[in-house]
């Protein structure tokens, strides 16, 4: 009977063991809050906002690559109205609302920062996103999320997402799915006049 007990304990230790490397792994290595959150969420406060991806709080910030290979970080636009938006190439919706976005970018991106992260770790290539967005005369800028790490970071779990930021950093509004560039112009209302 003690033996029997015994292999329960155990047996019991390496489930427990599985499943909390199974969520360390999944939340890309990073150690959460008590209450689940990243740490940016719990301990990473400016002017009293918290960071995370509700609207009312300071968006997370990060660091990519552009398709023409330079760093960018979303800190570096902080006093511009920033679009955020989370896309694929194998996404339909994502890719009926591409026109919109770049004409959007055509009329507004002196004013607004466009940056379209394109979840790379789910593509065939960095060089297929490249190709897709030459075919297309997409030339709005594009990040490439090589590990899905910003995807992460907010929470993205539909493509495409956009978050529209104000120039302190803070989300004033999130739409998930495709947006027609008269719903774009209207989110952005609320990050301009801010």
């Amino acid at each position: 009977m003690n033996k029997r007990l015994f292999s329960v304990v155990i047996l019991s230790v390496v489930i427990v063991s599985l499943i909390a490397a199974y969520a360390y792994i999944w939340s890309g290595g990073k150690e959460r809050g008590k209450d689940g959150t990243p740490p940016a969420a719990t301990g990473n406060k400016e002017s009293g906002v918290p960071v995370g991806t509700e609207v009312g709080q300071r968006a997370p910030d990060f660091t990519l690559t552009t398709t023409g290979g330079k760093e960018v970080s979303l800190s570096n636009f902080r006093g511009r109205p920033v679009v955020l938006n989370f896309w694929a190439t194998w996404c339909p919706p994502c890719r009926e609302e591409m026109p919109a976005i770049q004409s959007f970018y055509e009329k507004r991106g002196r004013e607004i920062q466009v940056l379209a992260v394109n979840l790379t770790a789910s593509e065939k290539s960095a060089a297929h996103v490249k190709d897709f967005l030459k075919a297309g005369g997409f030339t709005f800028p594009v990040l490439l999320d090589t590990r899905n790490t910003a995807a992460q970071e907010y929470l993205v779990r539909a493509i495409p997402t956009t978050f529209f930021i104000d120039r302190e950093g803070i989300i004033r509004a999130k739409h998930t799915g495709p947006m027609t560039l008269e719903m774009l112009e209207k989110a952005v209302e609320k990050i301009s006049n801010l």
